[in-house]
């Protein structure tokens, strides 16, 4: 592994650990929240049946609870609480309970505190018991700052313990997709000295060719020795686009003509189809510029070329356009056959095809790796491909290729 792949390691790590700290610290606050409602509740609830029973069951001012303010009017007059704040008791309450005879819940106010009193008779008394709010408020301020500070020890375990499985996890992953590169790498690598062969040999029977006087200028020879040296061409650029595909950076894009590039992948594919008695047409615009691949775009067209006429009964179109509003340029390859199975759904996956075979086609096996290729160069423009039937409504099926125009590559 690369230094490269290994810092990218790390930082999918970092940032899958940092995720899953962040969900622990969603969920804790939740967690925090809830809790501290529900202590909240539980000791208003404590809180009020200690009230009613200090102002039913209390005998003298200084026999009051701890955390409770107690006023007691009886045969002495008014007695209080020594500590009670300004404000209280609240008399007007204890006189309309000493009048009435009902005890009454009610609220005072104390600084930023909502007070809970419950005033009633007993013994021929009236007693008023006040909720002293500062031991509840303690309580929850200790029950926060443990709730924060394991909150904080947990959310620092979660993201030290996602980064370190984050990296367990991918790192088989990235291993493996750099095995991939490397072999991609030097396979190209180790087929380029052979190709170069291959073009020399062809160059120099074209050569031969034209110095032979036996054949005439434009005669099937020459082109079918032109026709080669411009497969060997595009068998380079392909080569060259493999390696910078196995480089892990983003697309190189430069203006290209898709109406260029689709006329010369259908030359070059013409003898095939005329191998297997298939007509091969080329349809739609006539010059359509994009900022694309052009050996990718090669690639991906020459891939549904060679699907279609693998599947075709007499006739494969090629047809490029632009889409409604000229943003995208629309590669669409039709053919005759016998159309898709099912829904398609895994067309474009390797190793996969969901092609229905033509009536005595031959027994040549086919990978599903074309059209996994032209999805693979789709993602990489920042495009789309689909197939389904032909828009026309005739048998067989329609493999659309979409790029956009402006060029929006996928960074790897």
């Amino acid at each position: 592994m690369t230094s490269a792949e290994d810092y990218r390691l790390r930082r999918t790590a970092r940032l899958l650990g940092l995720q899953a700290a962040a969900l622990v610290l969603v969920c804790l606050v939740a967690v925090g929240v809830t809790v501290v409602l529900v202590v909240a509740h539980g000791q208003a609830e404590v809180g009020e049946r200690a009230l009613e029973s200090a102002a039913r069951s209390v005998d003298d001012i200084h026999d009051a609870p701890t955390g409770m303010w107690v006023a007691i009017d009886g045969p002495h007059g008014l007695e209080t609480s020594p500590d009670m704040p300004d404000g209280l008791p609240d008399v007007s309450v204890m006189t309309d309970v000493a009048q009435t005879g009902k005890a009454r819940w009610t609220q005072a106010t104390l600084g930023d505190d909502e007070l809970t009193v419950f005033t009633a008779r007993s013994r021929n008394r009236t007693v008023q018991a006040i909720l002293d709010p500062r031991e509840s408020h303690a309580e929850i301020g200790r029950l926060v700052a443990a709730l924060a500070v394991a909150g904080g020890l947990g959310v620092v375990l979660a993201g030290l313990g996602g980064s370190w499985l984050a990296g367990r996890a991918v790192r088989p992953t990235v291993e493996a997709l750099a095995l991939q590169r490397r072999f991609v790498a030097d396979a190209s690598h180790e087929l380029r000295t052979p190709l170069t062969l291959l073009s020399t040999r062809a160059q120099l029977l074209r050569r031969h060719a034209r110095a032979d006087p036996a054949v005439a200028e434009g005669s099937r020879i020459l082109d079918d020795v032109d026709a080669l040296l411009e497969d060997t061409r595009a068998l380079t650029s392909i080569l060259e686009d493999m390696l910078l595909a196995a480089d892990a950076r983003s697309v190189d894009l430069a203006p290209s003509d898709v109406v260029v590039i689709a006329d010369s992948t259908v030359a070059a594919a013409r003898a095939t189809a005329q191998g297997r008695e298939v007509e091969l047409v080329r349809a739609g615009e006539t010059s359509v510029v994009a900022a694309v691949s052009s050996v990718s775009v090669r690639r991906a067209v020459t891939a549904l070329v060679d699907n279609a006429i693998d599947h075709a009964v007499h006739q494969v179109r090629v047809v490029v356009t632009r889409d409604g509003d000229g943003e995208a340029v629309v590669v669409r390859v039709e053919d005759d056959g016998p159309g898709i199975l099912g829904d398609g759904g895994d067309l474009f996956e390797r190793f996969a095809s969901r092609r229905a075979l033509r009536v005595g086609e031959d027994d040549r096996r086919h990978y599903g790796l074309g059209l996994a290729l032209v999805a693979e160069v789709a993602a990489q423009h920042g495009g789309s491909v689909t197939a389904g039937p032909r828009p026309d409504g005739r048998a067989g099926a329609a493999v659309t290729l979409r790029l956009p125009v402006s060029g929006r590559a996928r960074q790897r």
